[in-house]
């Protein structure tokens, strides 16, 4: 069951009770791992960044074997890992490692991007659930990784490690819109080469039935590419910096910098 083939087992679900204790338990061990870590330093919360996102690099390079082994497919939707939430796997890095520039746009990244991507993905958690039972191991990666994102974008806010600024919008866009652009690139290469029309990495080129991306692909295929690329790049930012204007950008807790 563990490491079932998709829709072979009854898959859990979108808003049925497997998908509300996943959910749960989410919540109850982010809290959780919130509470522990508040009053750490500076570096001991990187490093905790920094050790998470190994781990989930680890799960990640789980995942494409699982694909192309345990599945077979060669669908570069299913194992390349150039989707808006893989940024969260550089991110992390850069934010627990990182210097200077690199570890601001880390801190952006996940303080924005992440934590509205990781947000929206546990509440519709539409590429593992529809497929897969609860206990899967794809289920409870997609869940474990989401979690982090948004444990990690509130323990940056919390800590006050980063406060959101307008200035800060060029680097919240710049590794999102990178990856869109190898994104397209891929997905371009593949279907020329096999004679395709499958790949959507980023959901750039092609529907995604089942979720508001069908709403926007009745739009010319160029004005959707942008549309969704304007959204992916500049959105979750202007999002969290309109929560952080409307709540007075309070900060809980300040992170020591010593060790």
């Amino acid at each position: 069951m563990f490491f079932a083939l998709p829709n072979t087992l009854p898959p859990a679900g979108l808003f049925t009770a497997a998908h509300g204790l996943l959910l749960l338990g989410t919540l109850l061990v982010m809290a959780a791992a919130l509470r522990v870590t508040r009053l750490f330093t500076e570096k001991k919360l990187r490093r905790i960044f920094l050790y998470l996102t190994l781990f989930l690099l680890l799960l990640e390079v789980g995942k494409i074997l699982f694909a192309l082994l345990r599945i077979g497919t060669r669908n570069p939707n299913e194992f390349v890992p150039l989707y808006f939430c893989s940024i969260t796997l550089a991110a992390g890095l850069f934010s627990g490692a990182g210097r200077g520039r690199l570890r601001l746009c880390g801190d952006i990244f996940l303080a924005t991007g992440g934590l509205v991507g990781g947000i929206v993905f546990l509440l519709v958690p539409a590429t593992s659930l529809p497929s897969y039972p609860a206990l899967h191991f794809l289920s409870l990666y997609s869940f474990l990784l989401h979690g982090a994102m948004v444990y990690m974008g509130l323990a940056l806010h919390l800590s006050g490690l980063y406060r959101i600024k307008t200035a800060d919008l060029p680097l919240a866009a710049l590794p999102i819109s990178i990856t869109a652009a190898a994104a397209l690139l891929v997905n371009h290469v593949y279907d020329l080469v096999t004679g395709t029309e499958i790949a959507n990495l980023m959901f750039l080129s092609r529907d995604f039935p089942g979720t508001p991306i069908s709403l926007l692909y009745r739009l010319p295929r160029p004005l959707f590419t942008l549309l969704m690329w304007v959204i992916q790049a500049f959105g979750p930012f202007l999002l969290v910096l309109l929560v952080a204007r409307l709540t007075g950008g309070r900060r809980v807790t300040q992170a020591h910098p010593e060790n």
